[in-house]
């Protein structure tokens, strides 16, 4: 009988060590499936997040390219201030900037019309404005906002980039 307890028991002693190792080697497959499982949705979610998608992107249009800067001479204006001013006169010369061939050959075409916008524009200022820097960049606005609704209102439209006075007295 203590022959058969100890076939018993080395029985038993078999069976857990089978038991153990198979739940070991369980234990080992679980942890390599999930390592794999998360280096799968890891790639997947990278794949996702930096643009897997393989539709064709379309290009966002910046409109008109621009050319080499041009800059448009108008011959100098002198124009009479008011009556009731002190100074009697303006005479200034203008430049102005496009970067757009286009819009310098509508300039061109339209200098006659522009220089008479410009001519009543200058007439209707008061010296004292103009002598200041800002009364002179308000003016400067004006001049580009006048050519550019005349390249806007008869040609063919465009931008007007900016204006310059390369010659600005009063007397």
């Amino acid at each position: 009988m203590a022959a058969k307890k100890k076939a018993k028991a080395k029985a038993e002693t078999d069976n857990d060590n089978e038991t153990g190792a198979g739940g070991g080697k369980k234990k080992l497959v679980l942890i390599i499936v999930g390592a794999l499982l998360l280096v799968g949705i890891s790639v997947g979610a990278t794949v996702f997040l930096l643009g897997g998608d393989s539709a064709p992107t379309a290009e966002v249009d910046s409109g008109p390219v621009k050319d080499d800067p041009t800059y448009v001479e108008l011959k100098p204006f002198t124009v009479n201030l008011g009556a009731d001013d002190k100074v009697g006169f303006l005479q200034t010369q203008i430049h102005i900037l496009t970067y757009f061939d286009e819009v310098a050959e509508q300039l061109e075409k339209h200098k006659p019309l522009i220089r008479n916008d410009l001519t009543v524009l200058f007439a209707q200022q008061q010296s004292i404005n103009l002598r200041a820097a800002d009364g002179k960049s308000q003016l400067q606005q004006q001049v580009k906002s006048a050519v550019q609704s005349v390249i806007d209102k008869y040609g063919k439209g465009g931008e007007v980039d900016d204006v310059f006075f390369t010659a600005f007295v009063m007397q």
